[in-house]
């Protein structure tokens, strides 16, 4: 598998996920005969206000928004359905640092990411809020620093562990603008809820009652997040007793907000802000990921000779399965079961917020 994956249409137990954007995909092979417009990534060209991009990719497009995000250019729009996940791409040109550019991708949660390919959120992401799993970053390319934003927003068709979308929108801009401005944040983000919500309509996901608040205000990534420990406030509250960060040589935190994101830190430093003991909180196919790493079950009688330990839990939704894992920094000397105890400390607490049963 690639990055993304194919999306279900039908809803029978488990594998009918797995075939949601498949069964679009063999309708539009059918429709091959009388054009290869959408599989073979046809494209059409507009310019001019928002409502002259009402009918792109399918319509599920939100046309003002992405013109108020690329304002002042000729457009050119594809959408595409690949066997790793259905595309929409919006881009004008923007001279010489290169194009503007919205490319949105929506795929299965359930389905694992590829060897090489998968969607980092980005290490300094922020959760979304607003009732909403998912995060903002600036990236994923450095070089381009806040020019360019990427969205990670997770979408439930159910309560069935695992049945939901992975939505993805990754955007850069020219020009003066970046996402420095929040209403550029905000702009993208929702672009991203509107098209990810109609193309799961549009392909059998049943979303439910909608409880998340309209997007109105989207945090700034923030790069050097340390505060003392005892000023923990998000992902770090409560993960270690004073008794354990004294032993451990704890004195700050980085962390973000306590709101459900699908990938979560909390990363403990010395008093001088030296990165120690890293907490990750994964979800969706993320979880999936991280159930490939070297670490031990906390639950275990084995000690991890690096102090790796992990838990997991069952999750609904697009969710799917939560790990949960403790990295030490390389040298330190182990407390091992202390490592235990911070662990599912960490664990309930994100677990708790994705609705997710105990770790186990």
């Amino acid at each position: 598998m690639s990055e993304d994956s194919k999306d279900q249409a039908t809803r029978a137990p488990r594998r009918r996920r797995g075939a949601r954007l498949t069964a679009v995909a063999s309708a539009a092979a059918v429709a091959v005969a009388g054009g290869a417009f959408w599989l073979s990534g046809g494209y059409e060209a507009w310019s001019g206000d928002g409502s002259a991009l009402a009918g792109a990719c399918e319509g599920d497009l939100p046309a003002d928004r992405v013109r108020a995000l690329l304002p002042d250019t000729a457009l050119t729009v594809s959408s595409e359905l690949r066997q790793d996940g259905w595309y929409c791409s919006v881009s004008g040109p923007g001279g010489a640092g290169g194009d503007a550019r919205v490319e949105i991708r929506v795929r299965n949660a359930e389905e694992p990411f590829g060897p090489d390919g998968a969607i980092d959120p980005g290490e300094t992401a922020v959760p979304l809020g607003g009732g909403r799993t998912g995060s903002f970053s600036y990236g994923p390319d450095d070089a381009a620093g806040a020019a360019r934003g990427r969205v990670v927003l997770m979408l439930d068709c159910g309560t069935q562990s695992g049945d939901g979308l992975l939505a993805v929108a990754d955007a850069r801009l020219t020009g003066e603008r970046t996402f420095e401005d929040g209403a550029a944040r905000a702009r993208l983000v929702s672009a991203l809820v509107d098209t990810a919500e109609a193309r799961a309509r549009r392909t059998g996901c049943d979303t439910g009652d909608r409880t998340a608040r309209p997007v109105q205000d989207v945090a700034a990534p923030v790069v050097d997040a340390r505060r003392p420990l005892a000023k923990a406030s998000g992902t770090c509250r409560g993960v270690v007793d004073a008794a354990t960060a004294r032993r451990w040589g704890a004195g700050t935190v980085a962390e973000t907000a306590a709101e459900p994101a699908p990938v979560e830190r909390c990363v403990l430093g010395s008093a001088l802000g030296t990165p120690l003991y890293t907490f990750k909180a994964s979800y969706g196919p993320y979880g999936e990921a991280a159930l490939s790493s070297d670490a031990l079950p906390a639950n275990g009688k084995a000690d991890s000779p690096k102090g790796h330990y992990r838990v997991t839990a069952k999750c609904p939704g697009a969710d799917g399965t939560g790990v949960y894992e403790i990295v030490p920094d390389d040298g330190l000397a182990l407390d091992h079961a202390s490592l235990r105890t911070a662990l599912k400390s960490f664990a309930n607490t994100s677990a708790t917020l994705h609705t997710c049963l105990p770790p186990a």
